[in-house]
């Protein structure tokens, strides 16, 4: 039954009975129809007799599809049915392919119909085909298409539009032509909204930009939410969490509600970063603004407390969400795992099974993890058999990771070696550092020399390769080796990008790069180093003395 809320569609004034009942019937749509109301609507004009007078109700069917998630075909079936179609019928056209996702090329083959009809397209028109350009395609012609498309945006005399300058923009951005974007933006700044800004400002960010983005955040004549959030994404995606942080408090002191992005965004780089007071501080707002703690928000604070240290916290959270998805199970397995509650995990993988859901290969992730870690050798080879055999979950690079810690630490060393000879993927350089800390523990030196040189090819720029060789061959008392490897070090590792590291202290982030002495407390800090490795030194040739 049709509620009564109606949008107005067409009540002429004067009309027969059964056109009025047409009409009627038409009108009593809800705002948001679903797809059987619109088909009896459809079937009723056409039932009546009166297809070729109430032409407009169809126009009007076929606008609807386009507005809401109706199948493409069924749209395609009402254009089909029109025999002249105006502008308003082909842009409606036009955008249900744009945003059914499928190939742009179609989307340009009716807008050349519509022009081959000499029919003049309108800014609607422009946007909708645009759109439709901005989609992912293999063969990069859609960007092409776009640049003509463009083409004839300024032949008609559309260039100055607000709407069509919007979707160049968004096409610009969305085909990694952001310098071409700018230069769109910059033709006409007076002719532009809060979209406009807001689209080059993502395509800033996207492009790595972020001071570029933060000056035209600057100039902004009006930001909203998007434009807010948009920045605080941007710092995050970039490595600049301090900013992120700092911009988010400013937009708060400005009275803002923020999005769910921004939290989204905010608590994922929380748990990144181990900030468990930052995280704290965000899921107190989201308590305090009373956000409606839905699937994605919940699974991100289950994610931070996790990353944080704080799994019972995260457990708490998990058992009180009243829904859950794949992610959420995911997450909490993971958490388990992560923290060396290998039993846990286990059970709560077999919980999320027997509720019907499906794992992942991220779950298998956390499953295979929590075995490695608490040595559950003949549990590992079951769930690794199990993924492959049972889901049909190919195994990728972390799962065959998960399984050669789990044989290596057992001393399962020859497993381990058959199972990288026999992997689907290429091993990559973790996978081989991981044997070789299996191969120095159990002292298994001329392995450990040749899977230590194997490294040291693959990426001869890592330093942890070069530390490996030598710790094994300093346990086998092989120092002229150990010398020769630390030379190869200091010759080799010389364009490698200094890491850094960071923690919190009493809702404070001290960032580290290595070798700097930026930080206010580096000379206290050095001290304390070279304190811990004497002692390190210390307890190693105590080691050695009493063995």
């Amino acid at each position: 039954m049709f509620v009564n809320k109606t949008i107005s569609l067409l009540p002429p004034q004067h009309i027969s009975n059964s056109q009025r009942f047409s009409t009627t019937f038409f009108t009593s749509l809800p705002p948001q129809p679903s797809l059987h109301q619109i088909k009896q609507t459809h079937a009723h004009v056409v039932v009546s007799g009166h297809h070729a007078r109430f032409i407009r109700h169809i126009l009007s069917l076929l606008s609807l599809s386009s507005l809401f998630p109706f199948p493409l075909r069924y749209s395609v079936l009402i254009f089909d049915s029109i025999a002249f179609p105006t502008v308003f019928t082909f842009n409606s056209i036009i955008r249900c392919h744009a945003k059914a996702n499928s190939s742009p090329s179609r989307s340009l083959a009716l807008y050349s119909s519509m022009r081959r009809r000499f029919l003049k397209p309108n800014e609607h028109t422009f946007n909708f085909v645009l759109h439709a350009c901005s989609k992912k395609t293999n063969n990069g012609k859609s960007s092409d298409s776009g640049v003509q498309i463009h083409a004839h945006v300024i032949k008609l005399g559309y260039a100055c539009h607000v709407f069509v300058r919007n979707a160049l923009i968004h096409f610009y951005c969305e085909c990694s032509s952001v310098d071409s974007a700018k230069r769109v933006f910059e033709e006409d700044t007076l002719s532009s909204n809060v979209v406009t800004w807001n689209s080059i400002l993502a395509g800033l960010v996207r492009n790595g930009e972020v001071r570029v983005a933060e000056k035209v955040f600057d100039e902004m004549p009006e930001r909203d939410v998007v434009s807010w959030s948009t920045m605080i994404m941007g710092y995050v995606q970039n490595g600049i969490f301090k900013d992120g942080f700092e911009c988010f408090r400013v937009m708060m002191e400005r009275g803002l509600r923020p999005n769910l992005s921004i939290f989204l965004t905010l608590l994922s780089a929380s748990a990144q970063l181990g900030l468990l007071a930052y995280g704290r501080f965000i899921h107190s707002i989201i308590e305090s603004l009373r956000f409606p703690v839905i699937v994605p928000i919940g699974n991100a604070l289950v994610d931070m407390y996790g990353k944080c240290g704080c799994i019972e916290e995260a457990k708490v959270l998990f058992d009180g969400m009243l829904k859950k998805d794949v992610q959420t199970w995911n997450v909490m397995i993971c958490g388990l795992a992560s923290h060396d509650r290998a039993k846990e995990a286990l059970v709560l993988f077999q919980k999320f099974v027997s509720g019907g859901f499906s794992p992942t290969n991220v779950t298998f992730v956390g499953v295979l993890y929590a075995c490695s870690r608490a040595g559950l050798v003949s549990e590992g080879k079951h769930y690794f058999k199990l993924m492959v055999d049972g889901y049909g979950i190919q195994p990728e690079v972390k799962h065959y990771g998960c399984m050669v810690d789990l044989l290596a630490r057992a001393g399962l060393i020859g497993e381990a070696i058959q199972l990288i000879d026999t992997m689907t993927v290429t091993p990559d350089p973790v996978i081989w550092g991981t044997l070789l800390d299996a191969c120095k523990f159990h002292g298994l030196v001329e392995m450990g020399e040749k899977i230590g040189n194997k490294l040291i090819q693959l990426d001869p720029t890592s330093s942890g390769h070069y530390v490996q060789l030598v710790g094994i061959y300093a346990k086998a008392r092989k120092w002229e080796d150990a010398v020769r490897v630390r030379r190869l070090m200091v010759e080799g590792v010389t364009s490698k990008v200094a890491g850094w590291s960071s923690i919190e202290v009493q809702g404070r982030v001290h960032f580290f790069l290595a070798g700097d002495t930026n930080h206010e407390c580096s000379s206290d800090i050095y001290k304390m180093l070279d304190t811990i490795g004497l002692r390190i030194i210390e307890a190693e040739l105590l080691n050695e003395i009493s063995s």
